[in-house]
């Protein structure tokens, strides 16, 4: 498994760990909460940029 796909499936894994705890907390609260809905793509970009970085060392 290449590191992009690495990133591809940890980012994926954390979306929907994200939207179901998010689902749960609705269902048990009624509250809507846009943290777990931001969380994901700041996570994503996160490790975008360390993959370039990386590719930036040995390059």
């Amino acid at each position: 498994m290449t590191i992009n796909q690495k990133v591809w499936l940890i980012s994926f894994i954390i979306v929907l760990a994200c939207i179901l705890a998010a689902l749960l907390i609705y269902i048990y609260t009624g509250q809507v909460v846009l943290a777990l809905f931001i969380a994901p793509p700041i996570i994503h970009w996160i490790l975008k940029k360390r993959q370039n970085k990386g590719k930036d060392h040995f390059t």
